[in-house]
């Protein structure tokens, strides 16, 4: 069988009309056809041909390929979904699942219950814990509050298990919602957690739950145990000795071949594991970064669910690390990722039947600029852009930008830069095309770069490095067919200086401003009679919205006495007058205030107050009586009132003036509001008596009197 070569060249912007020793002409449908059938490669690089392998379309090689159709993204990465019926969702790597709500009732006590489903099988560990975009730590169950007071007083209490074969229902779901949830929901295999959200007062509501009762648990999860070939002591039968890296991209592909498809690790892989195990030490290997130290070349942090058809999870995990998996002769699956090797395969025009050969890129489908995505643990951990790797020259002059969005689950922008490189020299490889071989042209099955010499009647229009897209077996030729395009030898080459670029910016999330706590400047005790007031003076926002509280307790006491002022004058100070408190008591206070928003200060510091009444002078003495007699003068009066009475006294003098008058006799040592009775012996004359009431530390009170007697 002749020949048939077909060629698109383009040389000095003019079109070749004549293929050189065939003498055929050619015209602009063949060279638009050739177009067409490029640009279709360039979108999505799969197999031409299937068989039944994998239960996706797999030829007898695939680029998984960084131009390849993405898995939809599962929305349990991007929010919480409540279903009665969650898809499953399986993470590699370490990832940020909102998980899907499979039960969420409130308790008896109003506390709100929810169990969420995360990742279906044993996971590596629970890295990191969100309620919304709040990362929050534990004291066993308890979240603990945050500076602000959110999540104060262990309001919040979160569980998790890590997915294990048998697992143990949650004690505390079972607690709060007995009959509803018993030991048997126990949820073998799946990686799911808790959250309890107890009631709070409506005046603390929203300092301890900001965003109201709508907060959302999320985990960040290093995800499955993997099977590490490269370690002594792993046993592929027994995952319980397995201890992989969890995001070695390679091994997360051999775990999912192996136990999530119909692919039998002894008689697919395992004679072919020297390329698997190749392929995971390059993933393992150093990278520099700019700003100093390394990461590993390819890592994949990757999380799909079980609508995601086989081929698109395939392509993810090689999208994340260049890579590029086949079928062997023999039926083996073998992998590369991306590093150039040497060939050790060479085809010609020995085993080339046919061969179409393109040696440019339509404008439209040269790309000069990779839009890159990428999972950030500074964000935490959601998809963010980094720097766009761009072809700044053909920009320039093209005057133009031919732009494609690549966002394979990586969890460095350096990474994907690196990927974002190969990707471009790939999509505008200057050479490209596709080959027919006789039966020596096997040879290159299960190969990835081979040698390739493209020659017609002395005339060599391709001999270089080319890699291999596509593969399929040629019934007619017993040979195969593949799609090429050429390969720099410079395409490891990499400057991190120069090529890493720069991750997406890291700013400070908005969050709600803390309230000032009110300093108290000045306390005292208002002591009138046999009660007492708190006067409290301190600082204050200069603001119209605000609600003051005071409250108050006898040194000791555990509870609070509490009272709210909804009518103070706004000011940048304020004075508070406390309900009547006991006297003669070490008395604490403190004060806050709420904004019209529900949004609480948090309280002063502590004053502590002595409300002691020994300063303080008893009410007058009532109902004062007297009468001169013979060398005598009696009456009565009623003893004060007050609380700190101690004593009455009985005065006298010649004149109306108290500050010249004695005491006559002794202490009237009554009881406070009794009557006293009195009879005392005097001289013969005119004189002027008073009543006067202590308190026990002789403090007197006002006089009573002066009434006017005779002694005779």
């Amino acid at each position: 069988m002749g020949k048939i070569g077909r060629i698109a060249l383009v040389v000095a912007a003019v079109a070749v009309n004549v293929i050189p020793g065939v003498g055929q002409a050619i015209s602009g449908a063949i060279v638009g056809a050739l177009g067409g059938t490029f640009a279709a490669y360039g979108i999505a690089v799969t197999a031409l041909q299937a068989v039944s392998l994998l239960g996706f379309a797999v030829g007898l090689g695939m680029v998984g390929s960084l131009f390849a159709p993405s898995a939809p993204k599962p929305e349990p990465a991007e929010r919480q979904v409540k279903t009665s019926t969650p898809l499953r969702n399986y993470i590699y790597g370490r990832r940020r699942s909102y998980g899907a709500l499979v039960l969420f009732e409130t308790a008896t006590d109003g506390t709100a219950v929810d169990v969420i489903a995360f990742a279906d099988g044993r996971v590596s560990a629970v890295h990191a814990i969100y309620l919304n975009d709040d990362l929050v730590t534990l004291t066993g169950s308890s979240v603990n509050a945050l500076a602000d007071g959110r999540y104060a007083s262990s309001a919040v209490n979160v569980g998790y298990n890590l997915g294990l074969a048998t697992e143990t229902a949650f004690s505390a779901v079972i607690s709060k919602l007995p009959g509803i949830w018993t030991s048997s929901h126990r949820g073998d295999g799946v990686m799911a957690g808790y959250m309890l959200k107890t009631p709070v007062k409506q005046k603390h509501f929203l300092d301890v739950y900001p965003q109201g009762d709508n907060i959302t648990l999320s985990l960040v999860i290093d995800g499955m145990t993997l099977f590490d070939p490269r370690l002594t002591g792993q046993d592929w039968a027994d995952d319980d000795t397995w201890t992989g890296s969890f995001d070695n991209p390679v091994l997360g592909l051999l775990h999912y071949l192996v136990t999530k498809r119909p692919v039998d690790y002894d008689t697919k892989i395992l004679p072919v594991i020297d390329y698997w195990i190749a392929a995971a030490n390059i993933c393992d290997t150093a990278r520099a970064l700019k700003a100093g130290g390394a990461e590993k070349l390819y890592r994949g942090w990757i999380m799909y669910d079980s609508s995601a058809k086989p081929h698109e999870v395939i392509s993810e995990f090689l999208k994340t690390c260049d890579g590029w998996m086949g079928e062997t002769p023999e039926g083996y699956l073998i992998i590369y990722v991306g590093q150039l090797y040497t060939p050790t395969v060479t085809i010609t025009s020995t085993e080339i039947i046919d061969y179409e050969v393109k040696n440019f890129v339509e404008d439209e489908d040269r790309l000069n600029e990779v839009i890159v995505s990428y999972i950030s643990d500074q964000h935490d951990f959601n998809t963010v852009e980094a720097t766009a790797w761009l072809d700044s020259a053909d920009i320039a002059e093209r005057g133009r930008k031919v732009s494609q969005p690549f966002a394979p689950q990586v969890p460095s922008h350096a990474q994907v830069q690196y990927l974002a490189k190969r990707m471009m020299a790939r999509q505008n490889a200057q050479y490209s095309g596709t080959i027919s071989t006789n039966y020596s042209g096997r040879s290159v099955i299960g190969q990835r770069y081979i040698n390739l010499t493209v020659e017609e009647a002395g005339t060599i229009f391709y001999d270089g490095l080319a890699e291999i897209l596509t593969i399929e077996r040629n019934h007619q030729t017993s040979g195969v067919n593949f799609t090429w395009a050429a390969v720099s030898a410079a395409l490891d080459d990499w400057n991190e200086v120069t090529e890493e670029g720069d991750p997406a910016p890291v700013g400070d999330g908005v969050a709600m401003a803390a309230l000032s706590v009110p300093v108290v400047s000045s306390s005292s005790a208002q002591l009138d009679g046999g009660s007492a007031r708190i006067l409290i003076t301190c600082s204050s926002p200069d603001r119209a919205d605000l609600t003051w509280y005071l409250h108050w307790r006898l040194n000791g006491e555990t509870v609070w006495n509490e009272q709210e002022y909804s009518d103070i004058a706004q000011g940048t100070s304020i004075d508070l007058v406390s309900d009547l408190v006991p006297v003669d008591q070490s008395v604490e206070v403190e004060v806050s205030y709420s904004t019209g928003s529900g949004q609480f200060s948090g309280w002063s510091a502590t004053e502590t107050i002595s409300t002691s009444t020994a300063a303080l002078a008893p009410s007058p003495n009532t109902a004062f009586t007297a009468s001169g007699g013979s060398g005598s003068v009696s009456g009565s009066w009623s003893n004060s009132t007050s609380s700190n009475f101690g004593h009455s006294e009985l005065w006298y003098g010649t004149t109306s003036v108290f500050g010249s008058a004695s005491q006559l006799g002794s202490d009237y040592s009554g009881v406070a509001g009794a009557t006293e009775a009195f009879s005392e012996s005097l001289s013969a004359d005119d004189y002027y008596l008073w009543s006067v009431a202590y308190n026990a530390a002789d403090s007197a009170a006002s006089t009573t009197g002066p009434i006017a007697v005779t002694v005779t």
